[in-house]
């Protein structure tokens, strides 16, 4: 086990003993086919199934690396595919936002790309073709990612670059009106109910945000 930074003994404790001997008597958070999410106190514990090992050592290498972006869980200990103990973040998906408050976050285009941008200019490239699915949106304002379980290190500084100008020439598109490469964004909104006035909204409210993105990065 790797501790980040300083957490309570008796945490520290706990997850001393699960190492030794793979036992939690607590209750679940959430149960996945990947992993097991347990809340201590203001910490979030995620302990990996034998199907999530792998998967479980990708995501601690990604945490702990990407430690100085904003949309990152702050991380506090590991044991590279057995767990990893972050901070607990209280935040909302698309869906429990907008039942809760009536309305859709107010820069929810911008949240989706500036978070996988900040990733890309970190040096991973995701691989999780739901990945905007993990976003929460906290009481603050600020947004939040949840699973970095298919983030792949891109050492390549030319390839990182390539990455980037994609998701660029995305956004761009997008401030432009053309349609092409929206259909991942589309069926987000649609899993979550969002009406076609809402989609409308939201595309107008990203457009209107200055500096343009792209430009501001």
């Amino acid at each position: 086990m790797r501790i980040v930074k300083s957490i309570p003994a008796n945490i520290e404790q706990l997850l001393d003993r699960y190492e030794k001997n793979g036992h939690l008597t607590m209750q679940a958070s959430l149960m996945g086919k990947q992993s097991v999410v347990y809340r201590l106190q203001e910490y979030c514990l995620k302990v990996y199934t034998s199907r999530g090992k792998v998967d479980g050592e990708f995501e601690c290498d990604a945490l702990m690396s990407l430690q100085n972006n904003h949309h990152v869980p702050e991380l506090y200990a590991y044991a590279s595919g057995n767990f990893v103990l972050t901070e607990w973040i209280d935040g909302l998906n698309l869906r429990q936002f907008r039942i809760t408050y009536g309305h859709i976050p107010h820069n929810l285009i911008y949240d989706m790309f500036s978070t996988e941008l900040q990733q890309i200019q970190a040096g991973y490239r995701d691989w999780d073709v739901i990945r905007y699915e993990n976003l929460l949106w906290t009481a603050t304002g600020e947004v939040k990612r949840t699973d970095f379980w298919l983030c792949e290190p891109v050492s390549c500084m030319r390839l990182r670059e390539r990455l980037q100008q994609e998701i660029i020439r995305k956004i761009e598109r997008i401030y432009s009106g053309d349609g092409t490469d929206m259909e991942e964004i589309v069926h987000y909104f649609d899993r979550h109910g969002l009406t076609s006035t809402e989609v409308q909204e939201a595309l107008a409210h990203f457009r209107s945000l200055t500096p343009r993105m792209a430009l501001a990065q």
